[in-house]
């Protein structure tokens, strides 16, 4: 396989082969403790997309790889700035809308406190 045959989540693949190996398990138990299918796993190696938050969360707690590790390596986070880079400004709620990592629900719950808090600093109140 050449360089320019990997797929953008082919770190992420290559860990993952290497915690399965390291576990001794084969693909169908991989695929039985993770709810991955075998060729959504292979995927990962050559696809030009980054795989889904569902699919790089189910690998990452069936192999305890470290979520935002798992999410960088899998191609859906950005590679942190250089020190000369000034720090984007981003607001919490393109933030909250913008992680992978976070379920509906749990997005949509953060943001109604945002409201609430947004809400509270308009009218002047604190706490």
């Amino acid at each position: 396989m050449h360089v320019t045959d990997r797929g953008v989540a082919y770190d992420f693949w290559w860990r993952v082969r290497t915690e399965q190996d390291a576990r001794g398990w084969t693909d169908d138990e991989l695929r039985t403790r993770s709810g991955v299918a075998r060729t959504t796993i292979d995927r990962l190696k050559v696809g030009r997309r980054p795989p889904t938050a569902r699919v790089v969360n189910s690998l990452a707690a069936a192999l305890d790889i470290d979520l935002p590790e798992a999410h960088r390596l899998a191609g859906r986070t950005p590679a942190a700035p250089s020190e000369d880079a000034p720090a984007p400004q981003v607001s919490a709620r393109e933030a909250i809308l913008a992680d992978p990592v976070y379920t509906d629900q749990q997005r949509k719950t953060m943001l109604e406190l945002l409201d609430i808090f947004e809400q509270a600093n308009r009218s002047g109140r604190q706490g």
